[in-house]
């Protein structure tokens, strides 16, 4: 994990999320103030917010998606990681857990992009260190077996944080480990696969995939010759 830059509002989140989030908690309580809308109202489920149970929300969320996806570059918050549009599974993650945070679930503050798989291993945990307050370094990966290790230095509370949020999000699974391995060997120009390019990927192309990997290589002093040229 490296620090995520946290993006601005859509103009429309409003409109679009918010405001149609926060109704629907007026009407899931009952409320006199639940603005009236068109369609079948929403049944009383609680007498408080807090009290509605979380899978009667209505996933305006998603229509953020979209959104979310073009302002964070379809990286991953948590894995530092290209979540492909083809093929991966994008997700809107709520940093703090709507099952315990009703009254989030329709901010975009609290909106992390996760791929599908690190979405479900957070779950409704709340143990996890925030991508966009953690400070570059504190996560490190070993470019001997490419899994995500806490830095050398951390204090102990820092240190077991780091190590509580890695294990909570499986970021050394094997899949995981394996993608970290194929970016670095694809910049390196280590062909592995008979279909690999004959020549290094350029730098520019792993900063936009795997912006981790590539913040790690920088660090470590295992850029190419001419890269490290370039970054002085």
């Amino acid at each position: 994990m490296i620090r995520v830059q946290r993006a601005a509002e859509p103009p429309d989140f409003d409109a679009k999320v918010r405001q149609r989030g926060k109704a629907a908690l007026q009407e899931l309580i009952g409320s006199a103030e639940a603005p009236r809308r068109r369609g079948r109202p929403r049944a009383k489920l609680a007498d408080k917010v807090e009290e509605i149970p979380s899978d009667a929300l209505p996933p305006f969320w998603t229509q953020a998606l979209p959104e979310l996806r073009a302002a964070y570059r379809d990286i991953c918050a948590y894995l530092g990681m290209y979540i492909d549009p083809a093929t991966g599974l994008a997700t809107v993650d709520h940093f703090k857990p709507k099952s315990n945070h009703r009254a989030l679930a329709y901010e975009w503050s609290n909106f992390r992009l996760a791929s599908h798989q690190i979405n479900t291993n957070k779950g409704d945990h709340e143990d996890v260190l925030d991508p966009f307050e953690i400070q570059d370094g504190w996560f490190v990966i070993d470019l001997g077996t490419f899994k995500v290790e806490p830095a050398d230095g951390l204090d102990d509370d820092l240190r077991a944080a780091v190590i509580a949020t890695r294990d909570r999000l499986g970021l050394n699974s094997p899949t995981f480990c394996a993608s970290r391995t194929r970016y670095h060997d694809l910049y390196l120009g280590l062909k592995t696969e008979p279909d690999d390019p004959d020549e290094p990927l350029p730098l520019a192309w792993i900063r936009r995939h795997c912006p981790f990997m590539a913040h790690e290589l920088e660090r470590q002093g295992r850029l190419r010759p001419a890269d490290r040229e370039s970054t002085r």
